[in-house]
């Protein structure tokens, strides 16, 4: 006869308790700065211009970013908007994508490590 405790709970399944969405994001990140890499790659010309270009394009990337997180609350159709000048700009600017990616890898980064600090302060607070 079989226990209880040998039958698999779904309610406790490791993916469920798991929040994949930051994972995404840092899934997707990663992928369009390697693209962006690629592409520089393939251009045979990586200046310090434009690193300076990536550094600066950060900024309003994290705008268009708090842009669409707006509208996607606020607006739901006309998301479509800021989704379609970002696919074109992925495919027309390799500066575009690895700021589209770091940005994307600092939203995820940012949270994770306060947590991670926080976390690491009430352990050392205990013991």
């Amino acid at each position: 006869m079989l226990s209880l405790d040998l039958m698999p709970n779904p309610d406790n399944s490791t993916s469920r308790n798991i929040s994949w969405g930051p994972w995404i994001v840092l899934a997707i990140g990663v992928l369009l700065f390697l693209l962006g890499v690629a592409r520089f790659i393939l251009r045979r010309h990586f200046a310090l211009i434009d690193v300076i270009h990536c550094a600066l394009a950060v900024i309003p990337v994290g705008f268009l970013l708090l842009v669409f997180d707006y509208v996607l609350h606020h607006a739901k159709l006309v998301s479509v908007i800021p989704v379609f000048a970002a696919g074109v700009l992925i495919f027309s600017s390799p500066v575009f994508d690895v700021a589209l990616g770091l940005a994307l890898m600092g939203t995820f980064a940012g949270p994770s490590l306060n947590d991670w600090k926080d976390e690491n302060q009430s352990h050392l607070s205990r013991g």
